[in-house]
């Protein structure tokens, strides 16, 4: 419990923190939007680490509310999909869908939305998180 609480838990504000600023940030400055990429791959590994540590935590027979505990750490690893969600947007992915109908976004676009994404996943992520270490007990 130590090392969630120590280490995994404050890394996983930190990264939900950093994604709301970046997020904001990229809305301002669309040029930013590659290395809010790089955020994303790296609110990816948080993520699984926290899931690994939880399910490692339940399983050694830390006293909490398992349906709790489970129905938090699946929100936190559901958000993650939400994460680059623009690149439903590009041409490519256009391309590969029959419907004629299905809009194409310009670039600034898709960093618009992979923006708006990453501020409500970075807030959502801190509230699942919080949950998860409150049901543990920390």
């Amino acid at each position: 419990m130590a090392f969630y609480l120590d280490f995994l838990y404050p890394a996983v504000l930190v990264v939900s923190a950093l994604l709301v600023l970046h997020g904001l940030l990229t809305l301002i400055a669309v040029g930013t939007h590659r290395s809010l990429q790089w955020l994303v791959t790296s609110t990816y590994v948080v993520v699984v680490l926290q899931a690994g540590t939880v399910v490692v935590l339940l399983l050694s027979g830390a006293s909490a509310d398992l349906v709790l505990a489970v129905g938090y750490l699946l929100a936190t690893i559901a958000l993650l999909p939400l994460l680059g969600i623009g690149r439903l947007g590009t041409p490519e992915a256009a391309a590969a869908d029959p419907d004629p109908e299905r809009p194409v976004l310009a670039p600034d676009q898709i960093a618009r939305v992979d923006a708006g994404a990453a501020i409500a996943v970075g807030i959502a992520l801190a509230v699942a998180s919080w949950r998860i270490t409150v049901v543990l007990g920390g």
